[in-house]
């Protein structure tokens, strides 16, 4: 998807017919445009299971993922661990919507994935995006630079975090995350067959899996579905939520 999501921002009309369906398929253009198909399908799969948006169409996912793995060849044995959810989500989505409704589109476009990467992209394709700056009241420089820096900032950090944009930053990951507890589907540790390996934990590049604890965060779980790949036991599942109004009921019978 990252392929194609590039062929579009960098070579716009002249990108070949099927690249045309990166952008129909992103949640922000979608609302934008007021067509809405995109994003209902997706808050519909998100309600089904979980935050599939973020493994599968969204270009910084994906980016962060190539990131990850280029790290994993490098250094075998780089593992991630469980990291506690940081309350900064919330300052975040609160000043993304808030920017929004008050009409302060300068603070969406510098936050919001597919923004990011049209920004960087401005650098081989300024007119495309030069009327979206300047409707909101920034040059393309600005854009650009802004695009540019927020890119960097994000490939140092999956790095470094893996996919810490995703499940600390992003608004509209955290925004699909919120309804974790309400998803049909979910990724669940079963604890008479988990033996400890902690397998899951080491690939796991949203740093939400906690084995000890038999825990895993979906509110943060992107569905890359890697733990569920390297489980040698079987233990770790997708499966469906039978605990539905509480945030993680690993440790329970059935859960």
């Amino acid at each position: 998807m990252l392929f194609v999501s590039l062929l579009w921002l960098l070579l716009g009309s002249r990108a070949p017919v099927y690249a045309l369906i990166s952008e129909e398929s992103q949640i922000i253009p979608s609302a934008i445009q007021a067509t809405f198909g995109a994003t209902v399908a997706w808050i519909i799969a998100t309600l089904l299971f979980g935050r599939v948006y973020c493994a599968t169409v969204c270009p910084v996912g994906t980016l962060q993922d190539l990131v990850v793995w280029s790290r994993r060849r490098l250094d075998p044995k780089h593992t991630f661990r469980y990291q506690a959810p940081k309350k900064i989500w919330i300052f975040i989505l609160l000043t993304y919507v808030g920017s929004l409704v008050a009409g302060i589109w300068a603070v969406a476009f510098a936050i919001e994935p597919w923004n990011i990467m049209r920004s960087a992209a401005s650098a081989v394709r300024p007119a495309d995006i030069e009327t979206t700056w300047q409707a909101i009241g920034i040059s393309v420089g600005v854009g650009f630079a802004a695009g540019a820096v927020a890119l960097a900032a994000i490939l140092i950090c999956a790095w470094k975090w893996g996919r810490a944009f995703c499940t600390e930053v992003c608004p509209i990951g955290t925004a699909l995350g919120c309804v974790h507890s309400q998803t049909l589907m979910h990724i669940a540790i079963d604890p008479d067959k988990c033996i400890s390996c902690m397998k899951c934990e080491d690939i796991c590049a949203s740093r939400c899996i906690k084995v000890s604890e038999r825990l895993v965060d979906n509110s943060r779980c992107v569905r890359c579905f890697d733990c569920t790949a390297v489980c040698p036991n079987d233990a770790i599942r997708f499966q469906l939520n039978r605990g539905r109004n509480r945030q993680t009921p690993l440790m329970e019978p059935n859960a």
